[in-house]
């Protein structure tokens, strides 16, 4: 999954780079790296989930939303240390954000689980 995120958002990176400039490429970087670690955050707790003990229908509604609103959380804080600190181009950074998204999105629909 990761693999088609690096390349999505390398590619974006890389259309930015030549159109725009390096800062727009490095801006657009950070955004597919919120996504890869949005990702990675998802599959650390789906790992958690699944060996762990089994769990009520209550509690794996519980474990659902509390999954999505860590998710949520890092999002918003990595959109604010981006925009607000970093001070990346958001159009550029939500183009990287938006490409690693995708790369999520594309393997999501494939898996077979």
């Amino acid at each position: 999954m990761l693999r088609i995120q690096l390349v999505l958002v390398g590619m974006a990176a890389m259309v930015l780079f030549v159109v725009f400039g390096q800062f727009q490429a490095l801006s657009a970087l950070f955004g597919g790296a919120m996504a890869m670690l949005n990702l990675v955050l998802l599959e650390w707790r789906r790992y958690q989930a699944d060996s762990g003990r089994a769990l009520s229908a209550g509690q794996s509604l519980w474990v659902l939303y509390r999954s999505a609103i860590e998710r949520f959380v890092l999002v918003l804080a990595l959109f604010a240390l981006g925009m607000g600190v970093l001070r990346l181009e958001p159009l550029s950074l939500l183009i990287g954000f938006i490409a690693g998204q995708l790369g999520l999105f594309v393997t999501g629909t494939r898996r077979n689980n």
